[in-house]
């Protein structure tokens, strides 16, 4: 019997010449058609191969996996079927998935047409044919690893008193925490990179700042205000600018700005917010919004123009940046952030405003986008109520919350009535949610307090959560809605990946996917409500904010 110590090592070619598992061919089959059925948004051709070839690896995983675990059965370890049976098994599987796929591409060609987001796609045979390649390829890398784990396993063996199994799980161990090691450094390098650009001030001049935050007087410097600030200050409404388009009499809006070199944590951040709050007399304007940012600090144009001219430019708006990195790597390395300084920017504000006489209190405005979203629901816990949130703030909206946003998360799960898409809340007072600019309702107003959700039936931010891996989430339950394939269904892991991949495709129209540049004005409007305002003033603010649109980072 050969020893633990003297088992030759394996070779490359040994391992490589094995044949494939019929189990796991199986699962790549299935897999394989998973992957192509319809997700929330069509995706580029690139994309599609990816999900293709992710599937069919994911399933050929999952089929060696209970193949290896039915061998451990006593009974059944020495079975083996005839090669024409695993054939016919094979032709079973392989020959439907393949005549699935021109199915599967008409779909997404139809999607791609309601949703007017054309993206070239190749044919059917090129699909099949290429994620059959990129499978092959990666299970070839998986082997070689494999092979080397056990090579380098088997040589340590030799000079180390210990049996090979002990050694190879030690090359193993090793290997995944080089290769967390790996991540982390690629991790730490984008956050250093995205850093450097924040403070990059190359392009951007300080022009008619007036009292904001940047200017002469103010407590945060221009220099130090990050990228995406001094976009934000440098580019107010103008009175005159405001009635051309809402026939209103305005006055000039004021934009306070906390870039996240200016503090060393979120209190030190929000001290200064409030002090220049003080410093450009906010508490004395009929309104102050409280901001939340996305990853980058940016502040959506559209957003800050609907809110300017809706509120007659009788306004200050304060934003406080927490970091520089894009809101996808934010929300996978370190959600907590946005959800601490937010957290902590509406204390701060709270407090303070509390302190003055009620009959000289601004209006509170709370508005916050995508990441945004997630950080100011955070202010709270998962029972609050719609009272309670509007309270002391009357004016809430919430552009595109992350499922993971927490009241967004729970009033969804404990809804009155409506899909999961369209939730009823309570008895239906004071939350709104617009799931299309063009809702019927859309212009129906209810009296304040108000807290506005516009959160697309089709918008992967909003629905892609760790639950989608193995339960069926209820907004896939009919009816479905607007915008989405009447042929998707919730497969496990596969749609998890689907829909993880639609948040890196980017590139929706107005009103499809993440993109709430349609929606901006409604909610604004429906949130704020000031008096005398009416609903053709609301679509005249939607159609002038194209070209209100300023450059950002």
């Amino acid at each position: 019997m050969t020893s633990d110590l003297t088992r030759p090592i394996p070779t490359a070619s040994t391992i490589l010449r094995r044949l494939p598992s019929t189990s796991g061919l199986v699962g790549a089959a299935v897999g394989y058609a998973a992957a192509l059925t319809p997700s929330l948004l069509p995706v580029p051709m690139t994309f599609l191969l990816i999900l293709t070839s992710v599937g069919s690896i994911t399933g050929y995983a999952i089929g060696t996996t209970i193949e290896w675990a039915v061998r451990k059965v006593p009974a059944i370890a020495h079975w083996s079927l005839p090669r024409w049976i695993r054939a016919v098994i094979l032709a079973g599987f392989w020959i439907p998935a393949i005549a699935f796929t021109p199915i599967a591409v008409g779909w997404q060609l139809e999607q791609q047409e309601q949703l007017s987001m054309q993206e070239p796609i190749s044919g059917s045979l090129v699909v099949a044919g290429a994620t059959v390649v990129i499978a092959a390829v990666l299970v070839m890398v998986g082997r070689l690893i494999r092979v080397g784990a056990d090579s380098l396993g088997g040589l340590l063996a030799r000079w180390l008193p210990v049996p090979v199994r002990w050694t190879r799980l030690i090359v193993a161990v090793v290997l995944l925490v080089l290769m967390a090691a790996g991540i982390q450094g690629t991790l730490s390098w984008l956050v250093s990179s995205y850093d450097s650009k924040n403070a990059d001030a190359s392009g951007q001049e300080a022009t008619d700042l007036g009292i904001n935050s940047g200017s002469a007087d103010s407590l945060t410097p221009w220099s130090t205000l990050g990228r995406e600030g001094r976009f934000y200050v440098s580019n107010t409404m103008t009175p005159e600018r405001i009635t051309a388009i809402t026939g209103r009499p305005a006055q000039r809006p004021t934009r306070v700005y906390v870039g996240m070199q200016q503090g060393d944590t979120p209190q030190a951040r929000t001290d200064l917010a409030l002090q220049e709050l003080d410093r450009v007399d906010a508490w004395s304007r009929k309104y102050l919004v409280i901001f939340g940012v996305t990853g980058t600090g940016w502040v959506d144009p559209d957003a800050i123009n609907s809110l300017e001219a809706v509120t007659d430019g009788d306004v200050t708006t304060v934003a406080v940046q927490y970091s520089a990195v894009p809101s996808w790597i934010g929300f996978v390395i370190d959600p907590q952030t946005t959800v601490e300084q937010n957290a902590n920017t509406i204390d701060g504000v709270l407090a303070a405003w509390r302190q003055l006489p009620e009959d000289s209190r601004p209006e509170l405005i709370l508005f916050g986008q995508s990441l945004g979203s997630l950080g100011t629901q955070g202010a709270w816990s998962a029972s609050t109520t719609p009272e309670e949130v509007t309270r002391e703030i009357p004016h809430v909206v919430w552009m595109g919350p992350p499922a993971e946003s927490v009241l967004w998360k729970s009033w969804q799960a404990t809804r009155t009535g409506g899909p999961a898409w369209e939730p009823i809340v309570g008895d239906n007072r004071i939350v709104r949610v617009l799931v299309s600019a063009d809702d019927p309702d859309g212009a129906e107003a209810k009296t304040p307090p108000t807290i506005v959700f516009a959160a697309h039936a089709n918008d992967p931010v909003v629905y892609w959560s760790p639950s989608l891996l193995f339960s069926q989430p209820d907004w896939l339950e009919p009816p479905l809605g607007p915008g989405v394939m009447p042929q998707m269904r919730w497969m496990p892991i596969i749609t998890f990946l689907q829909v993880g991949m639609d948040l890196i495709s980017g590139g929706e129209p107005p009103e499809v996917g993440h993109n709430y540049s349609a929606n901006m004005a409604v909610a604004v409007a429906l949130a704020v409500q000031p008096p005398g305002w009416t609903h053709e003033q609301t679509l005249a603010v939607q159609a002038a904010l194209p070209s209100l649109r300023y450059v950002t980072g």
